[in-house]
């Protein structure tokens, strides 16, 4: 390795440091200016609980294994919900790009079905499938499949002709196309899709078991709310924050592995990994 690709690299590994501090730092400015505002006395502190009261809340809750309990319902509920609906998008984005008789028969029925928020079927899906984990379920894979579909109807839709004609003059046709050119041409936008459902299983995952369940963080967050406690609400709403931060970074991390090249140009453009 020569002196300057030394030298990149080692400045690469600094500014990655300096990057994860000021993520430290912004973290703990935060939570002590939350502290320090509880504890002044201008709010009620069991309308806003510090920091400390809520940390000694999740270790409470994490202890006696019912937070624990919530979360594994609720990573379950949106784990099925999610692959589900992403499973169904990717095909049906697939196949109405691919097939133009398809989209012109199905393109009117999935843009209503679209414009119209996934919150709003939520009673529809208790009157349907009850209170128990099939709605909840099915409200998840409704909100995940929208985005997932659109994105990948648009990238497989969009396949630049150049190289759709390059593949075919080499003899590709039929699946080879759609493997070994459209899928990889397609792929930015289907992980941008991936990640946008991300966000909106937990929402839907939330509103599901807010309208009934006996367990999730959902049904936590709603139980301490009609119990007044409050900080046992925050434990929720941080523990939500914290999963959908996970998951998008365990994705992430993952494309990296597999997929070397993505994000390569805004590594290479913030100096980091």
């Amino acid at each position: 390795m020569s002196v300057a690709a030394s030298f990149a690299q080692a400045l690469r590994k600094q500014l990655s440091k300096h990057a994860f501090l000021l993520g430290a730092l912004g973290l703990l400015s935060f939570a002590v200016l939350w502290e320090g505002i509880s504890r002044s006395g201008w709010i009620n502190p069991i309308m806003l609980p510090a920091p400390s009261v809520v940390a000694r809340s999740a270790t409470e809750l994490i202890a006696n294994g019912e937070l624990i309990r919530h979360v594994l319902n609720s990573l379950w509920r949106a784990f099925l919900g999610f692959v589900i609906g992403s499973v169904l998008g990717l095909l049906m984005g697939i196949a109405m790009a691919r097939l133009p008789k398809l989209h012109s028969l199905l393109n009117p029925l999935v843009q209503i079905f679209r414009a119209i928020p996934s919150l709003a079927f939520v009673p529809l899906a208790i009157f349907w499938f009850g209170i128990g984990e099939i709605s909840k379920i099915v409200l998840i894979a409704f909100g995940v499949f929208f985005p997932v579909w659109v994105n990948t109807y648009l990238g497989t839709r969009d396949t630049n002709p150049l190289l759709s004609r390059a593949a075919e003059s080499l003899g590709a046709h039929g699946w080879r196309m759609l493997v070994f050119l459209v899928l990889p041409a397609a792929l930015p936008f289907i992980i941008a899709g991936v990640r946008i459902a991300l966000g909106n299983a937990l929402v839907l995952l939330v509103a599901s078991e807010l309208t009934g369940a006996q367990f999730g963080v959902g049904y936590l967050i709603q139980l301490s709310q009609q119990i007044f406690r409050v900080d046992h609400m925050f434990v929720g709403l941080i523990t939500l924050g914290l999963l959908g931060f996970l998951f998008d970074y365990t994705f992430v991390c993952g494309l990296r592995k597999f997929l070397p090249w993505y994000g390569a140009e805004n590594n290479h453009a913030t100096g980091t990994h």
